[in-house]
């Protein structure tokens, strides 16, 4: 006899966000220093160290147009199927696109 599975809206999420929130090697304090401009490209790479402002996983690895920089965050516009979604988050979880 097999026992029922559970279900739920928080099922498998733990499994599935692991490969995405580990870490791999330690980081340095350079990405605070890169300087961003509006037009830039910019991929999202989440670091699990910095809870604030960290992006869904389904952005994990996409590549967004930087729309407006501030002190603390970078706004970028990130196409997502037919749409562009506009995505608020830290410059922890950025990279410039290239590099």
């Amino acid at each position: 006899m097999t026992t029922k599975k559970p279900s739920g809206r928080s099922h498998g999420f733990r499994h599935k966000s692991r490969s995405v929130l580990t870490k791999k090697s330690s980081r340095g304090v350079s990405f605070l220093l890169r300087e961003y401009s509006v037009g830039d490209r910019a991929l999202i790479q989440i670091d699990s160290r910095q809870h604030k402002a960290m992006p869904h996983r389904r952005y994990h690895g996409k590549v967004g147009i930087v729309k407006e920089v501030g002190r603390r965050i970078v706004i970028l516009d990130v196409k997502l199927g037919e749409k562009t979604k506009t995505l608020i988050t830290r410059l922890d979880h950025i990279k410039p696109f290239g590099v």
